[in-house]
């Protein structure tokens, strides 16, 4: 992490996903720092099973990317089939493939993997990565003395540890709750960075809702990026320091893949300014189904919030979809396409914005150079 990093997104360990983040162009993704989450395995698969799988798309997709890696769904007593550690085994695994990671620790991981993640963190020399909620961020100072003590205890010195403030969906926060969080925020940030020099903080959200009901069907809808003016709020107050900015990318924080979606519509999100818009069609068990896709990206294409194709490969796909030079794919086609465009257009817009923060530009300015 010896450039500075400015975004930190929240991704799903998934194939679609990670082969969207193995396509930011390198100028992009120096500055970028993801946390990956291992999901928990299939009901027909082992947990030895899925770590493979997991590190083995890493490898294939994003081999070049550091990351951290959150594998809270590890289970302490997680095996793998000749009886060694989970845990221990897929780090093991992740190192003999060349991915360059950070474990992630939060205080609501089982408490028993604490001594295991330290010593994987000490084991790879990268440092540490705490994942941190509101209830953490409510303690405060409590917080940061026990995160502390923590890592005096293990060596590990506070420069080589980031600290990613996970205030997951804000999307659907009022106005009263939203000078709250940030305030919360703000406090937080201030003790942390009076008490020790952390490598890198981060604030991170989500305004993506959790389906598209509320999406008229064969219209669209915008919803605000309630994340970008919190951090912002935040980065502003501490103009000395850099404050990175993560989010969810363009999936709800919390999205899982057990739940199998029996009448899904076919959609397309797209990043632009301060928005995240929605396109939906129609369910995809009727009329034209899949096919349904070439006019959704054509929809897209025609509207005012399209770049251009030549601004990722997520607008190229949408383009070539448009006019019938490329299929319409499937759902997980279409997460990689929509969080490839998120992806890019994030990494693009920060440098931006962190220098205009660290020039002092007021925040309602901000959110002018933001729109």
């Amino acid at each position: 992490m010896n450039t500075k990093t400015l975004y930190t997104p929240i991704l799903k360990g998934k194939e679609n996903d990670l082969k969207a983040l193995g396509k930011l162009p390198r100028s992009l993704s120096a500055h970028v720092h993801p946390l990956v989450e291992l999901l928990s395995p299939n009901d027909d698969e082992t947990v030895e099973a899925s770590c493979v799988r997991f590190a083995h798309q890493l490898r294939k997709h994003c081999p070049l990317q550091p990351v951290s890696i959150d594998l809270h769904s590890i289970a302490p007593k997680h095996t793998t089939n000749d009886g060694s550690p989970a845990l221990e085994a897929l780090c093991s695994s992740l190192r003999g493939l060349g991915i360059t990671f950070t474990p992630v620790f939060g205080f609501d991981h089982e408490p028993e993997l604490w001594e295991r993640v330290v010593k994987i963190a000490a084991r790879e020399a990268r440092g540490l990565t705490f994942r941190l909620r509101i209830d953490d961020i409510e303690a405060g100072e409590d917080t940061i003395a026990d995160l502390i003590e923590r890592l005096r205890d293990f060596r590990i010195p506070t420069s080589d540890t980031n600290l990613l403030i996970d205030l997951e969906s804000v999307g659907s926060l009022d106005a009263v709750a939203l000078v709250r969080l940030r305030g919360l925020t703000q406090d937080f940030v201030d003790t942390a960075l009076s008490a020790a020099n952390f490598r890198l903080v981060s604030v991170i959200g989500s305004s993506m809702p959790k389906d598209v009901g509320e999406v008229p069907k064969e219209g669209s809808m915008p919803y605000y990026r309630q994340e970008m003016p919190l951090w912002l709020n935040v980065a502003a107050g501490v103009r000395s320091e850099v404050i990175a900015f993560g989010d969810y990318g363009i999936i709800h924080p919390n999205f899982t893949d057990k739940i199998i979606a029996t009448n899904a519509n076919a959609k397309i999100r797209y990043t632009k300014g301060l928005h995240q818009h929605i396109f939906r069609g129609y369910s995809l068990k009727q009329g034209l189904k899949y096919g349904q896709y070439h006019d959704l990206a054509q929809r897209v294409v025609d509207s005012s919030v399209y770049i251009d194709r030549d601004y990722s490969y997520g607008d190229d796909y949408v383009w070539r979809c448009a006019n019938r030079e490329a299929g319409c794919g499937n759902l997980g086609t279409w997460v990689e396409v929509d969080m490839n465009h998120h992806l890019v257009y994030v990494a693009a817009q920060l440098p931006k914005l962190v220098t205009q923060v660290v020039a002092g530009v007021s925040e309602n300015d901000l959110l002018g150079l933001a729109a």
